[in-house]
């Protein structure tokens, strides 16, 4: 029987010692990982870039989520490290931290109206948030509240929009443009799909500031200063359309 007892003691042993073993080898891999994030952010393009040239040791791993509040609970859990936000000049003054998360503001860009090509709109000498109090709206639902943004938004012009669509940032909205003949705002240099033009609301001051985001303990936090300064470059280099200056 103590033989036995034995047998069965050495065996757990060592499935506790491989145990021990794989748990090391995860964290070893988890500290050479650089979690990197964005929700609605069209400019993931010069972060993926500007990464390769920070010269991070390990690997890179992307997350995306469906709303910027899913991403600031996937930072303060430590599921991510990094992260790309939009903070709209709507929604108050830039943040700079927010308990253990930083903020680093890297670069500015206007908010414009996409719609549909060959459209009144589309043609149109000039445009002001009056021209737009009878169109079809795009928003959407969900934690950041949009819909409820751009009901607020269109009320300070006098009207309230008529959002007929539901389509998330990352959903197929240029395709409900191009098809539905609706409108919605829409970052600068968010891609476009053929068919549909971005345009100048003229009496529509909205910008949204581009942040770095990320957690203060993580060991990417000494390089932020030098990845800003790279982001920053890289948008100066992107920014040599005058309707998006």
């Amino acid at each position: 029987m103590g033989s036995a007892v034995l047998d069965h003691a050495e065996s757990i042993l060592r499935t506790f010692d491989d145990l021990t073993e794989q748990v090391h080898d995860y964290r070893r891999l988890r500290r050479g990982t650089l979690r990197v994030g964005w929700a609605h952010s069209g400019l993931y393009e010069p972060i993926l870039g500007c990464l390769r040239q920070l010269s991070c040791d390990g690997n890179v791993q992307i997350t995306t989520s469906g709303s910027s509040r899913e991403l600031m609970d996937l930072l303060r859990a430590g599921e991510i490290d990094i992260a790309l936000r939009d903070h709209s000049s709507t929604d108050g003054p830039v943040p700079t931290r927010d308990g253990a998360i930083g903020h680093v503001a890297w670069a500015e860009s206007p908010v414009l109206l996409a719609v549909a090509a060959g459209t009144a709109l589309a043609t149109a000498e000039r445009l002001t948030m009056a021209d737009l109090a009878g169109e079809d709206w795009i928003s959407c639902t969900g934690p950041d509240a949009c819909d409820d943004k751009l009901r607020r938004l269109c009320a300070a012009y006098g009207f309230s929009p008529r959002i007929t669509h539901d389509v998330t940032v990352s959903g197929p909205r240029g395709a409900v443009i191009r098809h539905q003949g609706c409108v919605a705002l829409t970052q600068a240099y968010r891609p476009l799909l053929p068919g549909v033009v971005r345009r100048t609301v003229d009496d529509l001051a909205m910008r949204v500031t581009h942040l770095v985001t990320y957690r203060m303990e993580s060991w990417i936090a000494a390089k932020v200063p030098r990845l800003v300064t790279l982001l920053s470059a890289a948008y100066r280099g992107q920014a040599t359309d005058p309707e998006l200056s």
